[in-house]
């Protein structure tokens, strides 16, 4: 027989509350009350049995009597309690959202809620803004084509990359939703002043204008002949996403079932991206789109592509088990192309500009093919057909 262990945690009924036994590394225990009654939820940690009976008796007295029973407590309990708590207030949140709130809890957590201040908080996110993205601590070497957190600066020097003002924006949220929903559940003010005072970092404070060079694409459908595996759908997972201008996570959740060619009418092909598969999904607005083909990608599909179809309900590229894998092989594939500061992103910044410098489509056009829910965010591309809008001038002056 196995050796048998004393159970690490146990609980016990108190009233309307539970007390949650568990045993520490030097051999003590400590005692959580928890409560849950009437909207009320709160907990607190003992070093005895006895004081988490009274703790859990005196908050029954309270919430009986219609008193807060929060106020106190929420000025000595701790920014990472809070976070946890809400973590396991919300089961479905999703894991990206966790690891943010883990990484939060790591740089500050330990700061009294009654010590979060304007200053402090200033302090926190000018830091996040200036602070060098570290390597990850599993890291043992440099792998050949992954760059990884580094790039180069104007001067050619490689150097580690800071993180970007909207990756911190969502930091700034993400404790704002915390301590919001914490308030809420445990019923105490909520101090809005820090988040009045600060601001939140803008979500796109430098947008890119990156575009493929003379003779990129030619280089990077090149360089693809270096990899190992999947070097024709490489190729044409690159040409698609720089001819359709769709994002690479909506790209990778096409079937062959939503392509839609009209072999004699290639104008009326269309391709289906459905609203739930869009990054936009929950924004207002946001609609399935049905979206046209410039002849580019209507002949890589017919011409290359279709070979690979064995079923409708069949993933157009199958070839990666999601957008994260050819993050990573595109980096290789721009190391070897020798492309610098190009990113997948770009090739829909090439695709989006095209539309505007080579159509007369209208920016609302253009949107139901590319997505974007906010026609401000193509403004950026209007200076691109200056061209195009005097020769709409002209025409129309001619039919007078």
């Amino acid at each position: 027989m196995g050796l048998q262990t004393k159970p690490l945690e146990a609980s016990m009924k108190v009233g309307s509350g539970t007390v949650v036994k568990r045993a520490k590394k030097n051999g003590s225990f400590s005692f959580q009350a928890k409560v849950r009654k009437n909207g009320v939820n709160v907990s607190q940690t003992f070093a005895s049995l006895k004081e988490a009976k009274e703790f859990i008796t005196l908050t029954d007295s309270k919430i009986l009597k219609g008193e807060s029973v929060s106020a106190l407590k929420a000025k000595k309990i701790t920014l990472g309690e809070i976070f946890q708590d809400f973590i396991e207030g919300e089961p479905s949140m999703p894991l990206i959202k966790k690891q943010r709130l883990a990484k939060i809890t790591e740089e500050i957590g330990n700061v009294p809620l009654a010590n979060f201040k304007t200053k402090g908080f200033q302090d926190y996110i000018n830091f996040k803004l200036a602070q060098e993205i570290p390597d990850q601590k599993t890291k043992k070497k440099e792998y050949k084509g992954f760059d990884g957190n580094r790039t180069t600066n104007a001067k050619g020097e490689v150097v580690k990359k800071t993180y970007k003002s909207s990756t911190i924006r969502k930091f700034y949220y993400d404790i704002r939703t915390a301590l919001k929903w914490h308030s809420k559940i445990n019923d105490y003010h909520f101090d809005s002043k820090p988040f009045d005072d600060v601001d939140p970092p803008p979500s796109w404070e430098n947008p890119r204008t990156r575009r493929l060079e003379d003779g990129e694409l030619d280089r990077l459908i090149q360089a693809c002949e270096q990899l190992y595996v999947n070097v024709e759908a490489s190729k044409c997972l690159i040409q698609f996403l720089t001819f359709s201008a769709f994002r690479i996570g909506e790209t990778m959740l096409i079937r062959w079932k939503d392509i839609k060619l009209n072999e004699k009418k290639p104008e009326e092909s269309y391709i289906f991206i459905p609203k739930a598969h869009q990054k936009i999904a929950r924004k207002k607005g946001a609609e399935d789109r049905y979206a046209s083909m410039r002849p580019e990608l209507f002949h890589l599909i017919k011409n290359q592509m279709m070979k690979w179809k064995k079923s409708d309900d069949d993933l157009i590229f199958p070839f990666w088990a999601g957008p994260h894998y050819f993050y990573t092989r595109f980096r290789i594939i721009c190391k070897n192309a020798k492309s610098v500061n190009l990113t997948l992103h770009d090739l829909r910044h090439e695709a989006c500009s095209w539309f505007f410098e080579n159509s007369t489509l209208s920016d609302i056009e253009i949107s139901k093919i590319t997505g974007h829910i906010e026609l401000d965010t193509l403004k950026r591309y209007a200076n691109l057909r200056p061209h195009k809008v005097g020769a709409k001038l002209w025409a129309s002056l001619e039919r007078k």
